[in-house]
């Protein structure tokens, strides 16, 4: 009969606890719990406890008992290697499998090369050595109930270990066919049947061993024997562990392909008849991988295709009494490790390509250093390219001892290039060149091109010159070709150079001198004039005036490359104003930058205050050596100090020309308030002085229209015409007007003069102003 309700986690059936009170019987329990006393053997299917009638038990002990009536296997195969086989109560024997449930009186049978790990319902383990025979007796399945607790197998012939999972004062009941019992409270006891003799041996807890009407308490690392019914021996002493050899194989080593190898050896143990080494994965050595049994002259072991993972082994004195002894143990780890792009691990260093990668498998159980760098997880990946360690250091997490550290070298393969070059034909596409072809030694199984990058760099009259390697496919030679310089190209002479082949972190993988032959003598085109610059259209420092209305700049589509510092004077509100300013302007091709910084005026009469100009053009056409050109211009008028005008943008389109030694420019725009600030008051420019300022207009138009002549390359004249029509906010609309005139002299260094003279003039602005410069030019004209 199954439950429908869920399983326990942890139990194969939903499960209750029960705390005995004093008094209570397995059969009140059942009563109560199952609603008949009947089911009493139920108390027993997860509890070594006594069940006999009128048998009281332990107060204060917690049981776990079926939540309901259920029927369920005694146990199961929990695990198991081949050769094992099974049989039902009354049935035939067939192989057995991992899982395979055993009931009451069922038979598990071990051959030469079998194991297996019976698991109870109450956790209890019994491991079954090879050639074992064993008959489940169950737990509470059991029809008779009796005043001793049940015993888990039936040892008929061989060796069984009996394991609780824990100690909660519990015991693994194992009978013997010849009639004794070994009731064990340990996790490891080891019960041995050959013939009539019966051994035990306990390596965990204590043990009750009983034969022949007689009992002995067996505890940790004794052991006792009986044969056939007759009572068992005096516990003895078991023969204690051997002792490790110093040069034993280190704790730690690589399994390359799941080819680990574990090796250990040990001294002699007097008085030994043989010893038993086992490996297991687990340190309870519940999980055996193999266990062998070697003469007394094997003093050394060791097991080859390993994989990765951490093992355990251990090696027990079998005594001449054939009493099993006290294991020594070890323990060891096996790290999966791959040299991608190089060559495989060995067991106790690494060899590997500079430019490949160490790939691990992590292990919670280890951590890892790099040469002496401080120790943390063992990471997946190490990419050589950038860390390139002499050694790796494993330990076991947390261990601090330097005895305990594992030192894994690291050797890198040998890697080179071997380089030929050659001179390509100057009838080839591209022009005379040299042609290299790059042969790479030790990168079989790398990405070149990802990893290498390798670079080629030849060493050439006027300077090194270097470029990507290609090719290169399936291993094929890696080709560059470098066109060579003018200083290379000398007829009838052979050019000599060094060639390096670099990755792409610089290292040098390999040089080689070569000699190319001489080039044929081949006729030198003559090389066709360069032509001349384009003129320079405008003046080049037109006149900044003064006024803060009428201050627009005389501008040509393309500006000439200029820096220059001057000062500029006006007759303003009855007395003289000067400014300093500061010019300079540019072109990136068709893109031309203006900045022109003025001061603040210094004298009697009012001014402008303080104003920075920056401004950008782009020559949208340009015909013949500058005959028409034309480009809309944008400049942004900033104040620099308090009381200066406020932000104004001024969007304009300038259009100029250039006819022999003259040239015309004509500027067309207009000038927009961008803000409030500033706007009325003082430092408006060309108001007058005291009150009465007019206001900063919030738009005006302009029109700039000169002409330039040059007498001579070195001396250039200008005069320009400027007219504006100024928006009054307050007022009604005012046209201002002026003409100046001036001449430019020198060379790079050169100076400028120029005069305005103003009929029509804001309120407040002198008639006459005057303006010096000096500055440097790009050329002289």
């Amino acid at each position: 009969m199954s439950s429908a309700r869920e399983p326990t986690p942890g139990y194969p059936e939903a499960v209750i606890q029960w705390g005995v009170q004093r008094g209570e019987t397995c059969d009140g329990i059942a009563a109560v719990v199952y609603g008949s006393s009947k089911h009493a053997g139920l108390i027993q299917r997860y509890n070594r406890v006594a069940c006999g009638p009128g048998t009281t038990l332990a107060e204060g002990l917690t049981l776990v008992l079926p939540a309901e009536v259920t029927s369920i296997p005694d146990a199961k195969i929990r695990a198991m290697h081949p050769d094992v086989r099974a049989r039902p109560a009354g049935g035939a024997w067939s192989p057995a499998a991992p899982g395979m449930p055993l009931l009451t009186n069922s038979n598990v049978n071990t051959l030469d090369e079998g194991r297996a790990d019976i698991e109870f319902v109450d956790r209890t383990r019994v491991l079954l050595a090879p050639n074992t025979l064993v008959v489940i007796y169950g737990t509470a399945s059991r029809a008779r109930v009796s005043k001793t607790p049940p015993a888990a197998v039936e040892l008929a012939d061989g060796e069984v270990k009996a394991a609780l999972a824990a100690l909660r004062g519990q015991s693994v009941e194992v009978a013997t066919s010849g009639g004794g019992r070994v009731s064990a409270s340990s996790r490891d006891t080891v019960v041995q049947r050959r013939g009539e003799r019966t051994t035990v041996a306990v390596f965990d807890g204590r043990a009750g061993v009983t034969s022949g009407g007689l009992s002995v308490v067996v505890p940790k690392d004794h052991g006792t024997r009986f044969v056939g019914k007759s009572p068992p021996a005096r516990p003895r002493p078991l023969p204690p562990p051997p002792e490790w050899t110093t040069a034993d194989a280190p704790q730690i080593a690589l399994a390359p392909e799941g080819l680990g190898v574990l090796s250990a050896s040990w001294k002699p143990a007097p008085g030994a008849a043989g010893y038993r080494v086992e490996i297991a994965r687990d340190p309870e050595f519940n999980e055996l991988i193999a266990r062998d049994e070697v003469k007394p002259d094997v003093a050394s072991f060791r097991a080859e295709k390993m994989p990765a993972g951490a093992y355990f082994l251990r090696v027990r004195v079998i005594d001449r009494e054939e009493y099993l002894g006290v294991g020594a143990v070890r323990r060891f780890h096996l790290v999966a490790a791959r040299a991608a792009g190089g060559v495989a691990p060995a067991a106790q260093e690494i060899t590997a390509n500079p430019y490949g990668i160490v790939e691990l498998a992590p292990s919670p159980a280890l951590e890892l250093s790099l040469d002496d760098g401080p120790f943390g997880p063992v990471p997946e990946r190490i990419d050589l390219l950038q860390r390139a360690p002499r050694a790796l250091r494993l330990r076991e997490r947390g261990s601090a001892a330097p005895e305990a550290v594992t030192s894994l070298p690291v050797r890198y393969t040998k890697v080179g290039a071997a380089v030929s070059a050659s001179r390509a034909a100057a009838t080839t596409p591209g022009g005379p060149a040299l042609e290299a072809r790059v042969e790479l030694e030790g990168l079989a199984g790398v990405d070149v091109a990802r990893r290498v990058a390798p670079r080629l760099f030849a060493h050439l009259p006027g300077g090194v010159r270097s470029v990507a390697l290609a090719g290169g496919d399936r291993g094929g030679a890696l080709t560059a070709r470098i066109p060579l310089p003018r200083e290379a190209l000398r007829d009838g002479e052979p050019l000599r150079v060094r060639l390096d082949v670099a990755d792409g972190r610089g290292g040098v993988l390999g040089t080689s001198d070569a000699e190319l032959p001489a080039a044929p003598a081949t006729p030198r085109a003559a090389l066709p004039p360069a032509p001349p610059a384009a003129p320079v259209l405008g003046a080049y420092l037109p006149l900044f005036p003064i006024s803060g209305v009428a201050d627009a700049l005389w501008l040509a589509p393309t500006p000439p490359s200029v820096v220059a510092v001057g000062a500029a004077a006006a007759r303003s509100g009855g007395g003289w104003v000067a400014a300093g300013q500061v010019r300079a302007s540019g072109a990136l091709g068709p893109l031309g930058l203006d900045v022109a910084l003025r001061s603040n005026p210094a004298g009697d009469g009012a001014g402008a205050g303080s104003t920075g100009w920056f401004g950008a053009r782009l020559r949208v056409l340009r015909l013949g050596r500058s005959e028409l050109e034309l480009g809309p211009t944008l400049r942004l008028g900033v104040p620099m100090a308090d009381g200066s005008p406020p932000v104004r943008v001024e969007p304009g389109i300038a259009l100029g020309g250039a006819a022999g030694r003259l040239t015309w420019v004509v500027d067309s725009g207009a000038r927009i308030r961008a803000s409030s600030d500033g706007a009325a008051g003082g430092g408006d420019g060309g108001g007058a002085a005291g009150g009465g300022e007019p206001a900063t207009p919030a738009v005006q138009g302009f029109l700039l229209a000169g002409a330039t002549a040059d007498p001579v390359p070195w001396f250039r004249l200008h005069a320009a015409l400027d007219l504006h029509l100024v928006r009054r906010e307050a007022s009604a609309d005012d046209v201002l007007g002026a003409v100046s005139a001036g001449a430019e002299a020198g060379g790079a260094l050169f100076g400028a003069l120029s005069v305005r003279v103003s009929p029509w003039r804001d309120a407040g602005e002198g008639p006459v102003t005057a303006q010096v410069a000096v500055g440097f030019r790009e050329a002289s004209p």
